[in-house]
């Protein structure tokens, strides 16, 4: 008997151990949550503070502002609530949309876990556009529902990780013009002081039709990123990317319709405010259909390097200002060249179902050191680009035979003449150049021959495709 009360004895000791543990677990729980959202609290004021520096920067006019304002905020144990005002002041009217919002807090925001996030984090939000004021508008053309809302996970350094959505709308102006969008996803990624930003937009379809006159544009699978870093040397750098997977435009009435499909712009760059290092554009379509005829594929690349924003603002005023004086520009144009600007195209190419014509061009500038040089500015230059003959021809459709028939007439004989110069090569089905210049030596490469840039100038003159 003894030993049986003494085992249970020992039962009931653990238990309350265990109760114990879990009651001083909860306490520092409740505690943790008690702490961490006075951090959000503190930490929102903070972030209200640069958000309205931030719109301040994109204001324009001095009669126009546009300012996010706290109307209250309630902090409890496990969250917090929230409302506030986007006030946007323009000469013609003022504006306020509110938004509600409520704070989940951390370490393990319950709203977190319940939409399947398991970090730890300092809170996790939710915002609504309420729907008074001109936000009712926004209900009315989302049919009822909350126009928008945002998930945010806010992570202890500061760092920001959202999800917005955007629901479906339809609005028709009074001309009769309707904007129809399906739901459209908005993610971002945000540093503190927002130093770093990543976001992409994602958005099934956009439909716009007018009545009068008739005009249809849709947009089917568009998608946008923007991706920017403010790195502590003060150099910046970002990309941008945008597409679609189709777009259409049709105008009856002026016998137009145009199809694109599978559109893709790229762009990045490194910059400072005195300097672009770097800057690349990328642009690709993959079928470009007029009037249900197919004009083919299109590909354009360029890079920019080492271009000094401040001389080439200079250079751009001083054309205005001084082009009726050639010395004074000079030193401008000096001024531009001094970083070794470089300017290149890799490449432009179309294809369609006759073939493929592509040019590639770089020309790298240099500070000028002699002016009797043939080209003072340019260190090095090449050129080399491939036409082809029934490429050029299936630019025309097939049904204007008389015209396609005229256009490979043209290009033919013109072809033969310049490679009869030697500009060019010319086999009958392709015409190709390939042209280097070298400060260094000042010679000129056309097409493997070496020869000196006098002879170049006088080879340009007899074909009349430059004037001295």
């Amino acid at each position: 008997m003894t030993n049986r009360y003494i085992a249970l004895g020992g039962m009931m000791s653990k238990k309350k151990i265990v109760l114990g543990s879990v009651v001083v677990l909860g306490a520092a729980y409740v505690g943790a949550s008690w702490y961490i959202g006075t951090k959000t609290e503190a930490m929102i004021a903070k972030r209200l503070v640069s958000v309205n520096e931030k719109l301040a920067q994109q204001i324009t006019h001095e009669n126009e502002s546009i300012r996010l304002e706290e109307v209250s905020y309630e902090r409890g144990v496990f969250s917090s609530s929230a409302v506030y005002a986007l006030k946007v002041s323009t000469e013609k009217r003022d504006s306020e949309i509110r938004f509600a919002a409520q704070y989940s807090h951390g370490p393990f925001p319950i709203a977190a876990l319940s939409a399947g996030v398991f970090s730890p984090m300092l809170n996790y939000s939710q915002i609504i556009v309420m729907n008074e004021a001109e936000a009712t508008e926004l209900y009315q053309a989302a049919n009822g529902e909350v126009p928008v809302k945002a998930d945010s996970q806010v992570r202890f350094n500061g760092a920001v990780k959202s999800h917005i959505t955007v629901a479906p709308a339809k609005v028709v102006s009074a001309k009769g013009t309707t904007l129809e969008t399906s739901v459209a996803h908005l993610y971002l990624d945000v540093s503190k002081d927002f130093r770093a930003v990543d976001g992409s937009l994602d958005i099934d379809s956009i439909a716009i039709n007018e009545t009068l006159p008739v005009r249809h544009l849709r947009f089917e699978g568009a998608h946008l990123r923007v991706a920017r870093t403010e790195h502590e040397d003060g150099v910046v750098s970002g990309q941008y990317k945008s597409g679609s997977r189709r777009f259409e435009f049709s105008s009856p009435a002026e016998s137009v319709a145009v199809v694109m499909d599978n559109t893709v712009l790229q762009m990045s760059g490194t910059w400072s405010d005195q300097l672009i290092s770097h800057a690349a554009v990328n642009y690709d379509l993959e079928a470009l259909l007029l009037n249900g005829y197919d004009f083919g594929s299109i590909t354009f690349g360029a890079e920019l390097k080492n271009v000094d924003i401040h001389a080439e603002r200079a250079w751009k005023q001083a054309r205005v200002e001084f082009k009726d004086n050639p010395e004074v520009l000079k030193g401008y144009v000096q001024d531009l060249v001094k970083t070794h600007p470089e300017v290149s195209i890799r490449p432009l190419a179309w294809q369609n179902s006759g073939g493929e014509s592509e040019i590639t061009a770089t020309v790298a500038f240099q500070p000028i050191a002699d002016d009797t040089a043939p080209w003072p500015m340019i260190k090095d230059l090449s050129l080399n680009a491939s036409l082809s003959r029934r490429m050029v021809g299936s630019i025309v459709k097939p049904t204007e035979a008389v015209m396609r028939t005229m256009v490979d007439r043209i290009f033919d004989k013109g072809a033969q003449q310049y490679a009869k110069l030697g500009l060019i090569q010319y086999d009958r089905t392709n015409a190709t150049i390939a042209l280097q210049y070298n400060a260094a030596d000042g010679n000129v490469v056309l097409n493997g021959t070496t020869m000196s840039f006098d002879a170049f100038s006088t080879l340009l003159k007899e074909s009349n495709m430059a004037k001295w």
